[in-house]
C-alpha cells in the first residue's frame, strides 16, 4: 500500500516555493515540464509559466487544461492562469463545458440546502469566478450564446459572481436567456438559481412559481425567494 506522501506524489503534489530552486528555466524548458509523463513536473512546469505572463504561455495552460487528469497539475494549471491575468478569460470561455465530465447534465434530484451560492462544478468556470467583475463583460456574451454546454457553465459562473457582487443590469440579460430557453429545463433551473443574487427577480420569480409544474424548479425558485429574502433583511438599515 502506498504511503500518504506516494499518493500525494503520483497526483502530482508539490510543495509550494519549490519554483525558486528553478529561476533559469527557459520558456521551452517549462513547456517541457508541463507536458512531462511525471505529474509533479508538470505542477512544476505550469507553476513556472505563472511568471511568464503572455498569450503564448495562456494558449500551452489551456491545452494542458483539456488533457490533465491529476489533481495537482490542475490546481497548478487554474493558478497560473489566473496569475496571467485577465487574458486568459477569453480563452477560459472558450473552454466553457469541454474539459471534464463533472457539470450538470440534468436538474439534480438533491438540492443544494446551503445559504452559499454552489462553485461551479465546470474547472473553467471555477477559474473564471476568481477574476470577479473582470470576468464579467466576457460571460455577459455567452447568455446569447447556442452553445447549451457552454450557456450552462457561463450562467453558474455568472450567478456566483453577481450573488457576492452583484452587477443589477446583467438581471434583464439573464431573463432574456430564460425566455430563449423555455423548452431547456436545465437551462432554467441555473438562471433560477442565478437569480438568487438580484433582488429585482423576485416579481419575475413569483410569477414563474404560479406558472411552473416541475417540482423541481419550484424548489429552486423557493431556495432563490428565500435568499433574496435573507439578503434584504440582512442589508436593511
Amino acid at each position: 500500500m502506498k504511503s500518504k506522501q506516494e499518493q500525494l506524489i503520483s497526483r502530482g503534489y508539490l510543495a509550494k516555493g519549490m519554483k525558486s530552486e528553478y529561476p533559469d528555466k527557459s520558456f521551452e524548458e517549462k513547456i517541457d515540464l508541463l507536458q512531462s509523463k511525471t505529474p509533479t513536473d508538470r505542477t512544476l512546469g505550469a507553476r513556472l509559466l505563472a511568471i511568464s505572463k503572455n498569450n503564448k504561455a495562456i494558449d500551452y495552460l489551456i491545452n494542458a487544461l483539456r488533457v490533465e487528469k491529476k489533481l495537482y497539475p490542475k490546481i497548478e494549471i487554474c493558478d497560473s492562469l489566473v496569475s496571467c491575468g485577465q487574458h486568459s478569460i477569453k480563452p477560459l470561455i472558450k473552454i466553457l463545458g469541454k474539459v471534464g465530465t463533472n457539470q450538470h447534465k440534468r436538474v439534480p434530484v438533491k438540492e443544494f440546502k446551503k445559504d452559499s451560492y454552489p462553485l461551479p462544478r465546470d474547472i473553467a468556470g471555477r477559474t473564471l469566478v476568481r477574476f470577479r467583475q473582470a470576468a464579467l463583460n466576457e460571460l455577459e456574451k455567452v447568455l446569447n450564446s447556442r452553445d447549451i454546454k457552454q450557456l450552462s457553465e457561463a450562467i453558474d459562473a455568472v450567478g456566483f459572481i453577481c450573488f457576492y457582487d452583484c452587477k443589477p443590469e446583467i438581471y434583464a440579460k439573464l431573463r432574456d436567456c430564460y425566455s430563449k430557453n423555455s423548452q431547456n429545463d436545465l437551462i432554467q433551473w441555473k438562471i433560477i438559481r442565478a437569480m438568487s443574487g438580484f433582488t429585482e427577480s423576485e416579481p419575475f420569480l413569483q410569477e414563474q412559481k404560479q406558472i411552473i409544474h416541475n417540482e423541481r424548479l419550484q424548489n429552486e425558485i423557493g431556495r432563490s425567494l428565500l435568499l433574496i429574502k435573507k439578503h434584504c433583511t440582512s442589508t436593511a438599515p
